[in-house]
């Protein structure tokens, strides 16, 4: 680049801004409205900060606003002047250069999985978001293990504990009588239990875990995972329940208020973070925008890549 300097192109930038915003003959806002030594010292702060968010969003203003110029000739003449700034940006090296991403690389999360380690996907969902059907049908499609009540049956066998009967008509009913065993408050010792289980599965064998704090749970010991949550817009959970179960509104609205209860007390508790937040998993999806089928080839996109 030579012998260009930052404050030399952010005063060049500035004055090609106000070309164009002078060209367009509109009452459309400059992208740099402040004065000339004002905006180029910002300018010259941003390039030498980050000049790949600048050249992302700054030019990209800047290049919208050509297009709004009725003047052949004069929208030519900024848009290869904007155009030879990009290159000029393009050779610039930043006194600091921000990370691409939070981690240093995807290739280190990749590596986990290529060290003798199973692949192992942990999955918690919002009721009546498809979760259950989610996972089945990926695991399914992977051709590699699913677990979700199968947990609790064997950690409930291991403590020679009853198991709830699912084919008890009402579900309120089974919750209720069953709730230490569904991980409330004064259970540790089933959860544990089962905790052991997960852990003894993930380093069996590739397999996805439905709910149970899996993701927690392996992180704790040291098992690499890709946590995901499922989730839908409320009212969408509620048509979802209403069309498998056939039970009316009310009822919907009630399981889906009452099992989200549960499972947000149950996670919260045991892992002292917060249920749902995007900040605990590697993906949240929405499946009233892509559907079920949708969802699982998302996620199978996702599992191969890693």
């Amino acid at each position: 680049m030579g012998h260009y300097n930052v404050t030399e192109i952010a005063t060049r930038f500035y004055e090609l801004d106000v070309k164009v915003y002078e060209a367009t003959e509109s009452s459309m806002g400059r992208v740099f409205p402040a004065g000339k030594e004002v905006s180029v010292k910002k300018l010259a702060k941003m390039i030498d900060t980050d000049k790949r968010h600048f050249i992302r969003d700054e030019t990209m203003l800047i290049s919208n606003m050509i297009r709004t110029i009725k003047d052949p000739s004069k929208a030519k003449e900024c848009r290869n002047e904007l155009n030879e700034l990009k290159k000029i940006l393009e050779e610039f090296n930043p006194v600091k250069v921000l990370p691409d991403s939070y981690t240093s690389s995807i290739a280190d999360r990749k590596k986990k999985f290529q060290e003798g380690n199973h692949k192992i996907i942990c999955i918690g969902r919002e009721y009546g978001s498809g979760g259950h059907e989610i996972g089945y049908r990926l695991a399914e499609k992977l051709g590699i293990s699913y677990y979700d009540k199968e947990i609790i049956t064997m950690a409930c066998e291991h403590l020679g504990k009853e198991f709830p009967d699912d084919s008890e008509a009402s579900l309120r009913k089974a919750i209720m009588k069953y709730r230490s065993i569904l991980g409330f408050h004064g259970n540790d010792e089933l959860f544990f239990a089962q905790s052991k289980m997960i852990e003894y599965m993930a380093q069996k064998e590739d397999c996805i875990f439905m709910g149970r704090c899996a993701d927690v749970v392996l992180e704790h010991a040291g098992i690499p995972r890709i946590s995901i949550f499922i989730g839908a817009p409320f009212d969408e959970r509620v048509k979802h329940e209403m069309s498998c179960t056939g039970v009316d509104r009310d009822r919907a609205v009630e399981l889906c208020h009452h099992m989200d209860k549960l499972r947000k007390a149950y996670y919260n508790y045991y892992t002292g973070r917060k249920w749902g937040h995007s900040e605990n998993y590697d993906i949240c999806i929405n499946t009233a925008c892509y559907g079920i089928d949708g969802t699982v080839s998302i996620l199978e996109k996702m599992y191969n890549f890693f």
